[in-house]
C-alpha cells in the first residue's frame, strides 16, 4: 500500500533585525515561506503550491508582509517636525508652537528652524490678534476672527 498526500509547511527563510510597526522599535524577526508539499509516506518530497511569505516579530509575535523589512522609520528630527506640523494644523498659532518648543528645552534658533520647516512660508495672519497660522487653519484660535494672507 502506498500512502501519499499533501501537507502545509512553514519554513524559516532567514532572520535578523527590523523595525516592528507594532513595537515601534528594532526587534528580531523571522521570515517564513508557506507552501503545500506532496508527501509520500508522510515525508514531504516537493512543493506543489506556494502560498506566500510572512515576517514574524520576535517581540510582539505580530505577523507582517515581507515589505515591512524595507521600512525605515523617521529620525527623531523628522518625528519632531511631523509632531509640530500636526500641532500647527490643529489650529495652534505659529508663535505659541515656537514658545512650546523653547519651554520644552530647545534653543530659540533650533525652535525657529523646526517651526519654519513644519509651517513653511505660506502662512495666514489674524488681523485682530496678529498671530500667524498655517494655511489649512480656517479661523484664529484665540479670537475666532478670519485669517488673511501674509
Amino acid at each position: 500500500m502506498i500512502i501519499w498526500g499533501s501537507r502545509g509547511r512553514e519554513i524559516e527563510q532567514r532572520s535578523g533585525q527590523f523595525h516592528c510597526p507594532q513595537c515601534d522599535n528594532e526587534q528580531e524577526y523571522r521570515l517564513y515561506r508557506v507552501a503545500t508539499y506532496f508527501t509520500l509516506y508522510f515525508i514531504p518530497l516537493f512543493e506543489t503550491e506556494h502560498h506566500g511569505n510572512y515576517v514574524k516579530c520576535g517581540g510582539c509575535r505580530g505577523q507582517y508582509k515581507p515589505e515591512v523589512l524595507d521600512y525605515k522609520p523617521p529620525s527623531a528630527a523628522e518625528r519632531m517636525i511631523l509632531s509640530v506640523r500636526a500641532d500647527l494644523e490643529s489650529g495652534t498659532p505659529v508663535e505659541m508652537t515656537r514658545t512650546k518648543l523653547v519651554n520644552a528645552g530647545l534653543q530659540e534658533n533650533t525652535a525657529d528652524e523646526v517651526v519654519a520647516l513644519a509651517a513653511g512660508d505660506d502662512r495666514l495672519r489674524c488681523a485682530a490678534c496678529n498671530l500667524s497660522f498655517v494655511r489649512s487653519v480656517p479661523r484664529c484660535a484665540a479670537c475666532g476672527g478670519g485669517l488673511s494672507g501674509g
